[in-house]
């Protein structure tokens, strides 16, 4: 049987189950099982077994663990809630100044926690309640928390392309210093869209009244609640772009930092740390399997020899770089709506990282677009991940078509920085090669 055919029927066969509401993990483990079953007998059992091994071996995934760790003790100490605190009493009388604060504690939180549903779930439950209360739009409120509870995908530390790293070869700390640019170009096109929209529509996002301002010495005063949570995150990254520690050490050293943190805040104590790590045994546990079931199914289709004869097929019709591009993009759009991003990353990687090289386009560049594109995904109805997060915490007047509503502009503005990425290079590339030259 043709490695074509084969590998079409189980890209379609896993669809079917897919569409009968099972689980990713199992549509993909089953169907990449089976199909070794019936082309290798009991040779199967070697393709489960190496998966597995690759997974628990790699070093690089050893920070994802921690890294989601350190995100869950600050999110459990509460230092999120005091972020948020510093920026209510910062937000004065400019219209939209508290949804361009949330979009700032958002990107802070990235670069500390990885983890946008970590993210999400806080925001969800203290800068909602706060803006509705300040009488925000609803939908601008609910959207301005899941656009930037995603920037976790983009802002360094990211779990994504740690996986990214682990899969292709990419150096993780290229990967990092890649993300910081568009992380932060990102995070500025949502605060020029609130400040836009609050001065063409102030009942949409108002202004604080008189009688809730603030003197000044408090507001300096509540300036401390920043330092710890920045000085955590210039030592982790700046360990890794300079050289210091490895990415895998680096999160170790969050990790530890971020029980200092909650130490030093007063805030550690056994109930903490049972929440973080219950947490964390949850997402690491569900990735884990997802990983090695993704792996199984790859490596089938890999070991066909499919992904070199379509990658042969490709480049043998010279075709345009920038058309192949777009096309990859628009697949890992569609594919968002509906899957896992862990899942899409393992079974489009080990075929379009080949066509990429032979095209001659940087594997990092290519990351980072991925990367947005999952950002994308996690906002998108109807099965966007940040959605049902949202729903969890929303106060009970936010219904559901309200979260999808808000999310829509945020995704515009998503795509137009993919575009960005896409034509311009160099804003993800400059970076990295500064530092890793």
């Amino acid at each position: 049987m043709s490695p074509y055919l084969i590998t079409a029927l189980m890209f379609l066969s896993m669809l079917v189950l897919m569409g009968t509401g099972l689980p990713i993990v199992y549509c993909l483990g089953s169907v990449g099982t089976l199909a070794a079953v019936f082309l290798w007998g009991d040779g199967a059992l070697d393709v489960v077994y190496f998966a597995t091994l690759e997974l628990m071996n790699n070093v690089v995934l050893t920070a994802v663990p921690l890294f989601i760790f350190m995100g869950f003790v600050l999110h459990e100490s509460k230092i999120a809630k005091d972020l948020f605190d510093t920026v209510y009493l910062w937000s004065g009388r400019m219209r939209g100044a508290l949804g361009i604060g949330t979009v700032l504690i958002c990107a802070l939180m990235a670069a500390m926690l990885g983890v946008s549903s970590a993210t999400v779930l806080s925001m969800g439950v203290i800068a909602v309640p706060a803006m509705l209360a300040r009488h925000y739009d609803k939908r601008l409120a609910v959207g301005i928390v899941q656009a930037g509870g995603a920037l976790g995908f983009l802002i360094p530390p990211s779990l994504m392309m740690i996986m990214y790293s682990f899969l292709t070869g990419v150096s993780v700390g290229k990967l990092f210093a890649a993300g910081v640019i568009p992380g932060l170009l990102l995070a500025g096109l949502y605060i020029l869209f609130i400040a836009v929209l609050a001065w063409l529509r102030p009942s949409v996002a108002p202004a604080m009244k008189t009688d809730e301002l603030v003197p000044l010495s408090v507001k300096l005063k509540s300036l401390w609640s920043l330092a710890l949570p920045l000085l955590l995150i210039f030592i982790i990254l700046g360990c890794i772009f300079l050289g210091v520690t490895s990415p895998t050490e680096a999160a170790a050293l969050g990790a530890a930092g971020a029980l200092a943190c909650a130490a030093i805040k007063g805030r550690l104590s056994m109930a903490t740390l049972k929440a973080a790590c219950s947490q964390t045994f949850a997402i690491c546990g569900f990735a884990g399997f997802l990983i090695i079931a993704a792996l199984i199914f790859s490596k089938v289709y890999t070991g066909l020899g499919a992904t070199v004869m379509i990658r042969q097929l490709v480049l043998g019709l010279h075709p345009d770089p920038m058309v192949v591009m777009l096309i990859i993009q628009l697949s890992f759009f569609i594919l968002g709506m509906f899957m896992d991003d862990i899942a899409i990353l393992f079974m489009c990687m080990p075929i379009y990282i080949p066509i990429i090289v032979g095209l001659g386009m940087d594997p990092v560049w290519f990351g980072v677009l991925f990367v947005v594109n999952m950002q994308m995904a996690y906002i998108t109805p109807p099965y966007g991940l940040n959605l049902f997060y949202m729903k969890a915490v929303a106060p009970k007047e936010v219904q559901l078509k309200d979260i999808y509503a808000g999310a829509l502009p945020f995704i515009g503005l998503q795509a137009i920085m993919l575009i960005l990425l896409i034509l311009f290079p160099q804003l993800t590339l400059w970076l990295p090669q500064q530092i890793f030259h």
